[in-house]
């Protein structure tokens, strides 16, 4: 009788601990950070400052899910040059935020990506494209280096990742959606350096 017991109280454990198996390793998987920002700096084209930067991402399956179901995902990235202080807050000098949206488009097949601050667009023919054009930035302009006082000291830093300001309503509001959409890079920062003259 006992055996019986100890065998049926098996028959019910195993298969909850493969379930809180496979749970705990989809947990793990999704402890990535899915946006990392690798590299960032400026390059100097005369005097005005150009934002180069190169960002790792892997886009979580519900993202791609929303994707696949006809939905745009707004994509940004975030870039502020503040001045040092000592004792009291650091000025923010200059704060711009670039905004994309990247959506499927099924009866052609492609992924397009739309620059909202310039309303350009850009095709490919994968989502893998797609995602690699928005991870890396080249010559992005930002502002005169004259306007960076010389006695001051300065540092940048950037962020990317999902614009959560300007999700679709459904993606917001949906039981039927993952609702971990707050997702960001953690800030990259670097110092300023005005060339010498």
């Amino acid at each position: 009788m006992k055996l019986c017991a100890a065998t049926g109280f098996r028959a019910l454990v195993m298969p909850c601990l493969v379930v809180l198996t496979v749970l705990a390793s989809s947990a793990m998987a999704q402890d990535k950070d899915p946006f990392i920002v690798e590299n960032a700096d400026f390059s100097l084209d005369k005097e005005l400052l150009m934002l180069d930067m190169v960002v790792e991402s892997e886009i979580p399956d519900y993202i791609s899910i929303a994707l696949e179901q006809g939905f745009a995902v707004p994509i940004m990235f975030e870039v502020e040059i503040r001045s040092a202080k000592r004792y009291w807050f650091d000025d923010r000098v200059v704060s711009l935020k670039q905004q994309y949206l990247l959506h499927h488009l099924p009866m052609l097949d492609s992924f397009v990506v739309l620059d909202v601050n310039n309303s350009e667009r850009h095709y490919f023919d994968n989502r893998k494209a797609a995602v690699r054009y928005l991870e890396v930035v080249y010559n992005y302009p930002m502002l005169n280096i004259n306007n960076l006082a010389a006695d001051k000291e300065y540092y940048a830093r950037v962020r990317f990742g999902i614009d959560t300001d300007e999700l679709p309503l459904p993606l917001k509001s949906s039981s039927l959606w993952d609702n971990d959409w707050d997702l960001q890079s953690e800030w990259y920062e670097w110092e300023v350096r005005r060339p010498e003259s």
